[in-house]
């Protein structure tokens, strides 16, 4: 009930900005209230408020969003309306304004709720122009700044959208993408050789660290499914396309059975610096992967036996002299290099 009697001193406070006749904006209105409710009386209750432009015509009065005004009529000088609430605090009422003169009205507003009859008596009063202070002139405006920045917030999702799907970035970002495109966008994307590849590589490098266990760190697989493509169809597609383009690159890291017979021949029993110059980048990449591989073997196998998936599979070998830092490109490439010797069980010389 207290809801209800606050709600109704809003709106009959509401009142006077939309039915004052005339249109001057920027008008102050003193606006006073009492209630009558099982023979009690409530004390008067004085508000300032100011009508804004624009408030002629908006319905007679400022409700909760629980509420409908409807049958509005208006003969002379004398305007009705109903208001009709749901929810929590329903209710019931119906209205009646005498305008004095444009300047000053009367009425009152007869409403029914829980069972409950009470009467809202309120006269209104221009007693000037707004200085724009008025508690409903600041709300009004605070409102207008919440719905620019929903606004903002919204275009700034949707500029999000179309820049991850065009990235393929990430396959559980699209589930707050609204516009069907986006998803098109980003199934497409996907199946570019360089995001197919990179999202490949990082399943592998979180399988390498036993972490392949969380759904988010297979984000080529995770968007196979999204976009319902066969990972392995579409892995066999691209790596004809890579042997056609000679893309010794992707080849290297997503086609193995491609890969090991060019590594056979182009790096197997060689050193580094006898590597021909345009196959040392591939066999460094197959010999990091083939490294990797057998560390993602290790961490399963680890988890399978109930080990702590966090350690680190190479803790237990020496370190190899030639995997410290390295100080330059050519020192980068030769430890990715020497890194994957074992791995390869004596693919390569020393």
């Amino acid at each position: 009930m207290k809801n209800v009697c606050a709600l109704l001193l809003l709106t009959c406070a509401g009142t006077s900005l939309a039915l004052a006749q005339g249109k001057i904006e920027g008008e102050k209105w003193k606006v006073t209230n009492t209630m009558q409710m099982a023979g009690m009386s409530m004390p008067a209750q004085n508000s300032e408020i100011c009508k804004q432009p624009g408030q002629d015509s908006e319905p007679p009065i400022r409700t909760d969003d629980d509420c409908q005004i409807y049958d509005m009529k208006r003969s002379g000088n004398v305007q009705s309306f109903k208001m009709r609430c749901t929810g929590e605090n329903a209710a019931e009422g119906s209205a009646q304004l005498t305008y004095i003169s444009p300047d000053h009205y009367k009425g009152q507003m007869e409403i029914t709720t829980g069972g409950e009859s009470m009467v809202m008596k309120y006269e209104g009063q221009k007693v000037g122009q707004c200085d724009g202070s008025e508690a409903n002139f600041v709300m009004k405006k605070l409102q207008a700044d919440i719905e620019r920045q929903q606004k903002r917030a919204e275009e700034e999702m949707i500029y999000r959208c179309h820049e991850m799907a065009e990235q393929a970035n990430d396959p559980w970002f699209l589930a707050q993408c609204k516009d069907p495109a986006d998803k098109r966008t980003y199934c497409d994307s996907v199946r570019k050789p360089s995001n197919f590849r990179r999202l490949s590589q990082q399943e592998r490098r979180a399988a390498s660290v036993a972490v392949n266990n969380d759904p988010r760190a297979k984000p080529l697989t995770e968007s196979a499914r999204v976009c319902g493509f066969s990972l392995e169809q579409e892995r066999e597609r691209l790596c004809k396309s890579a042997e056609q383009r000679n893309d010794l690159g992707f080849i290297a890291n997503e086609c193995p059975t491609l890969a090991a017979g060019i590594a056979a021949q182009h790096c197997a029993g060689r050193r580094y610096t006898a590597i021909a110059s345009n196959y040392r980048n591939f066999c460094s990449e197959y010999a990091s992967n083939q490294d990797q591989e057998r560390r993602a073997q290790r961490s399963s196998a680890r988890s399978a036996s109930g080990e702590s998936g966090t350690q680190d599979p190479e803790r237990d070998e020496q370190q190899d002299p030639a995997q410290e830092q390295p100080q330059n490109a050519v020192d980068k490439t030769k430890g990715l290099f020497n890194k994957g010797k074992k791995a390869l069980g004596g693919l390569f010389s020393n």
